[in-house]
């Protein structure tokens, strides 16, 4: 079994301080929306997060990174044969588990209004049928619950290991993989974690959630 956490991800709701700022408020209205109740998204408020959050408008507000990886993940042989799980942990600390069976709208606007339902029910009690539930829960306490196997945490400042390399004794491994653009990781993860690169320069998450699951794919022989 393969675990993929992505971790840190981009994804959360527009913050106050950017309530009253004119991309925020145009988004909102064209969408119909309380602005509460809305995805923060660079490509429509690029301008409003770097007046509030100097440099960061490249990484904060991204959902079209997560919307690409699971549209890679869950169309995967590996995942179409049950043989994966995966669990996206958010810059707000909550944890999204994504059953194996789930089917990501290919549209972009579909899914955003997806994860915004999401967001909106975290206080309601969890479905064991859903196919996507959310919880509160840190990036800590989500390795330690569902990692399986050994733990890899990827990053481009981590010992090189080419990526068909990096599946060696057990059969069970657990992947940690950014859910940003840019950066490094916010949350604080153990020092005992074995940090690894599999390419000298940073590459999206969605191309490195392909190259570890191929990899895997071909290690098992599913492939």
């Amino acid at each position: 079994m393969l675990t993929i956490i992505i971790a840190d991800a981009e994804i959360e709701f527009v913050p106050e301080d950017l309530y009253n700022e004119p991309d925020s408020i145009s988004y909102a209205r064209r969408r119909s929306k309380d602005i509460s109740k809305i995805l923060l998204d660079s490509n429509y408020m690029h301008t409003a997060i770097d007046k509030h959050y100097p440099g960061e408008s490249k990484r904060r507000g991204r959902p079209e990174i997560i919307h690409m990886a699971l549209l890679v993940a869950l169309e995967s042989i590996l995942n179409r044969s049950n043989g994966m799980r995966l669990y996206i942990h958010t810059r707000e600390n909550f944890v999204i588990g994504v059953n194996w069976e789930t089917r990501i709208p290919r549209s972009y606007n579909r899914f955003i209004g997806l994860i915004e339902n999401l967001f909106e029910n975290t206080d309601k009690k969890l479905n064991d049928d859903s196919l996507l539930k959310i919880w509160k829960s840190d990036l800590n306490q989500c390795i330690a619950k569902y990692s399986s196997g050994k733990i890899i945490l990827l990053t481009p400042r981590g010992r090189y290991s080419g990526v068909r390399n990096l599946f060696e004794n057990d059969e069970n491994y657990t992947i940690i993989i950014g859910g940003f653009a840019e950066g490094d990781y916010r949350s604080d993860i153990p020092a005992d974690i074995e940090r690894i690169s599999i390419f000298n320069e940073e590459l999206a998450v969605w191309t490195v959630i392909s190259e570890i699951v191929c990899s895997y794919e071909s290690w098992i022989g599913l492939v």
